[in-house]
């Protein structure tokens, strides 16, 4: 039962007898052109911001499933992956879109929960914006609760702020492990997903579980940093129970 972060929201997760890749932004990073580009203009680079930690060739090996949150560009592009390539989206809009794009192999929740090789992957809701027209313009997202015999269970929440779902779902499936995308990401309109006080939220409601932060030092529009973050947890009293990735670290959750 291994975590790896990759980049951005990107992780692999060993999980049962099944290789899952998350949330695949394997685009190349952002050139200094870019980056100036950017600075003049006070726009976001839609390219991240550090390079993959890893060949991609070794970050797809072995994948049997690949999950998509949302279709946003800095959680799925096309880069590096073969037409073939087992997607799996949460709806059948996203499904359509990935199909738009060139790719054969492509499936989406219809219910709300996949099996695949032992492993049961629940669909779940997020909200991704801390106000309702936020949230409403970024479109559905989802987080997934992994589940299988023998293992810990498993929530990653995916693009989302601290809200009633969340707490409900941590409520109701009682996972071991939750994943959070926690750079604090926003736009002028608000925030998107968690920031450190979201963090904490979730430690609280998770008691003695673990909290992974992901999506941390990889897009122009985060506004916390795994730096910060952990001063912060360390400030609060949590940094023993949140695990921060560098990228393309590997976590035993085995243990």
């Amino acid at each position: 039962m291994l975590f790896q972060q990759i980049r951005s929201a990107t992780v692999k997760l060993n999980y049962g007898n099944v290789c899952f890749l998350i949330d695949p932004w394997l685009q190349d990073v952002c050139t200094d052109a870019e980056r100036e580009q950017a600075a003049l203009t006070k726009t976001f680079i839609t390219k991240p911001v550090v390079p993959l930690p890893l060949p991609v060739e070794e970050i797809i090996q072995d994948v049997d499933v690949c999950i998509v949150t949302h279709d946003h560009a800095d959680h799925f592009t096309s880069d590096y992956l073969p037409s073939d390539f087992p997607l799996v989206c949460q709806n059948q809009k996203d499904a359509e879109k990935a199909k738009s794009m060139g790719f054969t192999n492509v499936r989406y929740f219809e219910t709300d929960e996949m099996c695949f090789g032992g492993v049961t992957v629940k669909r779940v809701d997020g909200k991704h914006g801390d106000n309702e027209l936020l949230a409403q313009k970024a479109g559905p997202v989802s987080g997934f609760v992994f589940r299988c015999a023998n293992e810990k269970k498993i929530y990653l929440a995916g693009d989302t702020v601290f809200c009633d779902v969340v707490e409900n779902v941590i409520a109701e499936e009682k996972p071991d492990v939750v994943i959070v995308n926690s750079c604090d990401a926003r736009t002028r309109s608000g925030r998107l997903i968690m920031n450190e006080e979201d963090v904490v939220r979730t430690c609280q409601c998770l008691k003695d579980g673990i909290v992974i932060a992901s999506h941390m030092d990889a897009v122009s529009h985060a506004h916390l940093t795994r730096k910060q973050l952990k001063e912060y947890l360390e400030k609060e009293g949590y940094d023993h129970q949140v695990l921060i990735p560098s990228d393309g670290e590997i976590i035993d959750l085995s243990r």
